[in-house]
């Protein structure tokens, strides 16, 4: 059983191995499915990244969004704390009154503390309210009061001595110098523009705030003032820095409102920024990507398992597809080694599909190909036989040729000179010169008027006075190409059809003139003219290149020729009236010789 095994595989590499197209085949659909599975998952891989980033981003902002609003609503608080006490008689009595004296006792300063009282405790994020009277330097606290000196907690008081006259403002502060960290909201307290009273400060425990406005939550929220400074950060390293000293600050180009994806200390991290709709503040939140790793990898040794189970496929149907689609080949090419020893019934069990169409037709093309022979012999003769008689045809035209010149010497002979009949056969005899010449079927429209006049010539010895003829053709257009023997038969259309039957006197215009890349040349008779309707019957007709119909044959031969030599930009067109006469024009391109 083994060698049977080992035998088929050594047939298989035999009949297999070197042939090109099996080669050829395999290395292109194994290609093609490997390079479409891998785009496939790679563009898997990449959209899933893109959406898992893109997620980020959206709950990052979400979520900015909803803190920013709880931090607007702190500050709202703590700016409507501070104007409450700044409003509160008690509180401007205790700044206007000098209490250096005993002020511990002072009836204004007790008033304040118990105002103050009412305040303290409300909110669990504020740490401690301070109320400063510049008038007397004295300090009044939840705690007590005194002299200003007396306390250790004095980070924000050259903040506020210092910038009186500026509006109210939030800085982020150090209590006591040490920890912990305090974000403090000072209000200036004026009587009038150039009166300074003290201040309210309201302090707020950082701690405390980023419970309240960042919990629940993995990001890092900064917030960043007017002269960006980090005024709030829930992360110790950013605390009471400026915005612009961060490391990855040059990095940062989204504009506000948007995200983007930056690398800090080797890590990937969602930054996002938001103005603050009550405050000159900004918002930014720093969401690290290392919690969405961990799925991302999952993801990735997913579809990396998908692949190579794929290519495992991809393999194994490459090699059955190349030799499913080569063993039609292969049959081909024993057929057409020796095509006598098959049958067509021999083939009768294939599937009825391209391959057996095309068995059947080298068979029946092997089986035929004798008679083909035959009668190939058969039309070589025939060809000769038409060879013959295509050459016959020539010698006519210029047997006529020749004899009308013999007439015109007679007539030379009999009149003892040149006369109306010898010109005419003259005239004649070169027109039927000119036609009969193969050589070239392009001519300048100098020498078709030249050919033309000869026509025209005969006519007019013909009829003498009774046909007159116009010439209005531009001098910058002799040079252009026009088909040999086209204007001839429309002068003839215009005798025979038009002027002859009114027996009157003819007149004949022939115009040329040329519009953009265009030549035009019309004929013009005043001759009877057409009804509309075979007019649009006959444009009609010689819209088809390939006309074949009887009547106006000269107009037709002429709309034939200019098409099949100059292309579909070229033809004729015909306007008539019955009575008023007939212009055929003829158009084609401009192309000088």
């Amino acid at each position: 059983m083994k060698t049977k095994k080992k035998n088929l595989i050594i047939q298989l590499l035999h009949d297999y191995r070197f042939n090109s197209i099996l080669v050829r085949n395999f290395i292109m659909i194994l290609l093609v499915l490997l390079c479409s599975f891998l785009g496939v998952m790679l563009l898997i891989s990449v959209k899933m990244d893109q959406l898992i980033e893109k997620e980020v981003s959206t709950i990052s902002s979400n979520s900015l969004r909803q803190t920013a609003e709880r931090m607007d609503t702190v500050g709202k608080e703590v700016v409507q704390i501070s104007a409450q006490l700044s409003l509160d008689d008690d509180i401007m009595e205790f700044l206007l009154t000098d209490t250096s004296d005993d002020s511990v006792d002072h009836k204004e300063t007790l008033l304040a503390r118990e105002k103050l009282d009412q305040y303290a405790g409300i909110f669990e994020y504020v740490d401690s309210i301070y109320i400063y009277s510049s008038k007397s330097n004295y300090l009044l606290t939840e705690e007590g009061g005194g002299n200003i000196g007396e306390f250790a907690d004095l980070t924000w008081y050259n903040n506020l001595t210092e910038r009186i006259y500026e509006p109210a403002r939030m800085i982020s502060r150090l209590k006591e110098n040490k920890y912990p960290y305090l974000l403090t909201y000072i209000l200036p307290v004026r009587l009038t523009q150039m009166q300074f009273l003290g201040g309210i400060i309201v302090n707020v425990d950082v701690e405390q705030l980023g419970e309240f406005v960042a919990a629940g939550t993995d990001e890092n929220l900064l917030i960043i003032d007017e002269r960006d400074n980090i005024i709030f950060s829930s992360a110790e390293e950013f605390r009471m820095k400026k915005w612009t000293q961060l490391d990855f600050y040059q990095d940062y180009i989204a504009r506000e409102g948007e995200s983007q994806t930056l690398k800090r200390k080797g890590d990937s991290v969602v930054l996002t920024m938001l103005g603050s709709s009550e405050f000159n503040w900004r918002y930014v939140s720093m969401v690290p990507l290392r919690k969405y790793q961990d799925y991302q990898k999952d993801l990735h040794d997913f579809i990396l398992v998908i692949v190579l189970v794929l290519g495992i496929l991809t393999v194994a149907s490459a090699v059955f597809i190349s030799i499913y689609s080569y063993e039609p080949v292969k049959n081909i090419i024993s057929l057409l080694k020796n095509p006598d020893s098959y049958d067509v019934k021999q083939f009768s069990e294939f599937r009825n599909d391209e391959i057996h169409e095309i068995i059947q037709n080298i068979i029946h093309n092997f089986y035929s190909n004798n008679r083909l022979q035959d009668d190939l012999q058969e039309y070589l003769a025939i060809t000769n036989r038409a060879q013959i008689i295509a050459l016959q045809a020539q010698i006519s035209p210029h047997f006529l040729y020749n004899t009308l010149e013999n007439i015109r010497w007679k007539a030379f002979a009999i009149c003892k000179g040149d006369n109306e009949v010898s010109q005419m056969i003259l005239k004649l005899s070169e027109l039927l010169r000119i036609s009969l010449e193969n050589e070239k079927q392009i001519i300048s429209l100098r020498e078709e008027l030249d050919n033309a006049k000869l026509y025209i010539d005969i006519l007019q010895l013909r009829y003498e006075d009774k046909l007159s003829v116009d010439w209005e053709i531009a001098e910058d257009l002799m040079a252009c190409q026009i088909v040999k023997v086209s204007l001839q038969p429309l002068i003839e259309n215009a005798v025979y059809h038009g002027i002859k039957p009114l027996r009157g006197k003819g007149c004949i215009v022939i115009r040329a003139w040329s519009w953009q890349d265009t030549i035009y040349l019309s004929v013009t008779d005043n001759g009877q003219g057409m009804t509309r309707e075979e007019c649009e019957k006959l444009n009609q007709d010689m819209a088809d290149k390939y006309q074949q119909k009887s009547g106006h044959i000269g107009v037709r031969n002429v709309n034939q020729r200019l098409k099949l030599l100059m292309g579909e930009r070229a033809g004729l067109h015909i306007d008539s009236e019955a009575a008023k006469g007939t212009t055929v024009t003829m158009y084609f391109p401009l192309c000088k010789m």
